[in-house]
């Protein structure tokens, strides 16, 4: 999806901004993983739609054309509701890559294999830590206390085995099975988990953790949009190792820490259930908070517009000035710049987006919004210094215009007032602004609003995603 870089605290969905973008796995070297844990869904009434079912020849191109080699894995956390073990889909998501170790160890009973699984390396007691490193072209494991294995052949495969157990990668509880692998710089770890255990780990970290029963449809609008998500970013094992990675390159993943009662239910109710258009499952991006009006795709973004991704009004019907994101705490927002701190985060940033003297900018003249987007948003800024004028187009303003602290600016849906100083050149710059995000597609907060009003997950997702179709992949 797309969110922005501002993380999100347990209770705000985050701003998903990266959606579009295919980070390499690199980019993850010596990450860590957040945690997280998702619960919850409604009961389907009686008299609601069924989801049409798309068979393998409409799964859209993307996906028909690289899906990945369906593998069985062990699941020894499977719930035991019925309906719940509908697991066909496995999924493979980069924990970290390029770091020098990791720790596994398991819950319970686990083992470790070598050779892609071939052979078994070591048999673990719960809570027995194990170091996995790199070595001579292989990998090598360690217990905590020293006793080393040899080199063996990488990869290293490492499985639960006893009922209800989880591994524990780096402290962190997974489901599934995990994977070591030889990458640039060290390492790789790469989780196999099911489609929907994945989205239980991911759900509750994108709308926040601590939805209420009222604010059900929008987490079940979420599981739906994050499916929809991972679908469409399935790739082949020949083309990569992983299929999207645990950061916000691509939607945050916290495994079995990050689930919760009514997230879980959530992925549960909309199990197989992505957004389509034209019989496609699309790759539908939302964000935090669109502060009063969605964006169309090309206000934002260099590609051109889908249909589906297009303008959508938030205003609550009957009022003048109210809007479902209004409860959102960035709905609206100021960011001020004196002067030492605009030329400082000019100097900075801008030579990343413009071409910039390698004296720097100069004095800052003025900061102008030069034409703005159908939404509202701005489409162009201009910032005339003593070394020459520069314009930034939509996005590129957010990763410019930074905080001290080099948080990027919330949206490009704002105003700007500046002061000049005796000396000609700007004293400071008061930026007003609303929403927190792209602006494209679903707002979380508005989502969330509209659930307190009583709309249904699908009712939400048609009315950020129109013409869309809810629909479930075949088994």
């Amino acid at each position: 999806m797309w969110k922005s870089t501002s993380r999100s605290r347990s209770s705000t969905p985050r701003c998903v901004w990266r959606v579009r973008s295919r980070a390499p796995l690199a980019l993850l070297a010596l990450a860590t993983i957040v945690t997280a844990v998702a619960c919850g869904g409604r009961p389907r009434s009686p008299n609601a739609e069924e989801p049409r079912t798309i068979r393998d020849t409409v799964i859209p191109k993307v996906v028909a054309e690289t899906l990945p080699k369906q593998e069985k894995i062990e699941d020894v956390n499977a719930p035991e509701e019925p309906g719940l073990l509908d697991n066909s889909q496995v999924v493979r998501i980069a924990l970290a890559a390029g770091v020098p170790r990791v720790t596994i160890s398991a819950t319970g009973e686990w083992k470790l294999y070598d050779s892609n699984g071939e052979s078994t390396l070591l048999h673990g007691d719960g809570g027995e830590q194990w170091v996995i490193e790199p070595e001579r072209g292989g990998l090598r494991a360690s217990r905590l206390d020293g006793t080393p294995s040899g080199v063996r052949p990488a990869p290293f495969i490492a499985r639960s085995i006893a009922r209800g157990s989880y591994l524990i990668v780096n402290g962190k509880r997974y489901r599934g099975e995990v994977a070591v692998i030889p990458a640039p710089g060290g390492i790789s770890v790469i989780n196999r988990v099911y489609m929907e255990d994945y989205l239980r780990g991911v759900v509750p970290l994108e709308i926040g953790q601590h939805r209420t029963e009222d604010e059900r449809a929008a987490v079940e609008a979420q599981a739906v949009a994050a499916r929809s998500y991972a679908y469409t970013h399935l790739v082949s094992e020949r083309a990569r190792s992983y299929d999207m990675v645990a950061t916000v390159l691509d939607q945050v993943y916290g495994g079995a820490d990050a689930e919760g009662a009514i997230s879980d239910r959530a992925v549960f109710g909309t199990t197989r259930i992505v957004l389509t258009y034209n019989g496609r499952i699309i790759n539908a991006p939302y964000h935090s908070t669109c502060g009063g009006t969605t964006s169309a795709a090309s206000e934002v973004w260099k590609e051109g517009d889908e249909p589906y991704l297009v303008a959508v009004s938030d205003r609550i019907p009957g009022t003048a000035d109210r809007y479902y994101c209004d409860p959102s705490p960035v709905f609206r927002w100021t960011r001020t710049y004196d002067q030492n701190t605009l030329r400082a985060t000019l100097d900075k940033y801008l030579r990343s987006y413009a071409a910039v003297s390698s004296d720097g900018i100069g004095t800052v003249r003025s900061v102008d919004v030069e034409s703005r987007t159908p939404s509202g948003r701005v489409k162009l800024l201009g910032i005339s210094t003593t070394r020459g004028h520069f314009s930034l187009r939509a996005n590129d303003i957010r990763f410019v215009l930074r905080s001290a602290g080099g948080e990027i600016l919330n949206s490009t849906y704002f105003s700007a007032e500046s002061r000049q100083g005796p000396d000609g050149g700007l004293s400071s710059l008061s930026i007003q602004g609303h929403g927190n995000g792209h602006g494209i597609g679903m707002c979380q907060w508005g989502a969330i609003g509209r659930a307190r009003a009583g709309a249904d997950y699908r009712t939400i997702l048609r009315t950020y995603y129109p013409g869309t179709t809810v629909a479930s992949v075949a088994r």
